[in-house]
């Protein structure tokens, strides 16, 4: 599945739903709802960010999968920026809440498989992998 996006929230929108909405259909299970929140959330994030702050024209979306994983990828062209250099959540004392902003990129990396990035020929393409289903025995299923 693709899509290419003006940089724009509700376009956002659109492919947030549109991959939940592939994830209901062919991952079923507690585990699977909840890992699927978990990659709409972390997808959301990343267009986010480049809607925000890539300049980018247009943002190019691939979303492949198999029985087990789903890998979401955002394409956009400009600036190199490797959105995985310095990202970590903050350490928070008992009680103490998470402020807003600024840590999108940290809960990317904490609730997603796999994130990759690379740059190639002036595109920054951001590779979210995440799995949804179990493996039985090592293999997947």
């Amino acid at each position: 599945m693709s899509f290419q996006i003006a940089p724009n929230f509700e376009s956002v929108d659109v492919v947030r739903i549109a991959l939940q909405g592939f994830c209901r259909k062919n991952y079923r299970g507690a585990k699977a709802e909840s890992r699927t929140e978990d990659l709409c959330l972390a997808a959301t994030e990343a267009m986010n960010n480049a809607v925000e702050h890539s300049g980018a024209e247009k943002v190019e979306i691939e979303i492949s999968a198999d029985e087990v994983e789903v890998v979401f990828r955002i394409i956009t062209r400009g600036k190199k920026f490797d959105p995985r250099v310095g990202v970590a959540m903050p350490v928070l004392e008992e009680g103490e809440a998470l402020q807003e902003g600024g840590f999108g990129l940290a809960i990317i990396k904490e609730i997603v498989d796999d994130v990759r990035y690379e740059y190639v020929q002036g595109k920054n393409i951001m590779t979210l992998g995440k799995i949804i289903m179990d493996c039985e025995g090592g293999r997947r299923v």
